[in-house]
């Protein structure tokens, strides 16, 4: 690793699982570094990954270009929960936006790879 290409930012991107084999594939193509940690929950209840991804701060914009590649977001309807005990009722659905990317940049005052 030339001082060029120190690690001197850690990006953590919190993406949704069906958008994370695919922006993974393409960052350690690209030559990233990458650690995925699997997670779930929200409103939707569906799997969410957050990647850690170690670089240096001239490839920033390469990164966003990945991110924002793959993980567009979609609408989706989803069902909504409504009580009605005595009524026999279609499941009301409502749409929301699913995909995208949460993404925070934090500057590392050292990095060490042993």
């Amino acid at each position: 690793m030339t001082p060029r290409d120190a690690v001197d930012q850690l990006a953590i991107a919190t993406i949704s699982g069906a958008q994370a084999n695919a922006l993974t594939d393409r960052l350690t193509d690209d030559g990233f570094s990458v650690t995925h940690v699997d997670s779930s929950g929200g409103i939707l209840h569906e799997s969410a990954v957050s990647l850690l991804i170690g670089l240096n701060h001239a490839r920033l914009s390469r990164l966003l270009e990945h991110v924002r590649e793959c993980c567009r977001t979609r609408r989706r309807f989803i069902p909504a929960h409504v009580e009605a005990p005595l009524l026999e009722i279609q499941p009301v659905l409502i749409e929301a936006e699913v995909g995208g990317a949460t993404i925070y940049v934090l500057n590392v005052e050292r990095f060490e790879q042993l």
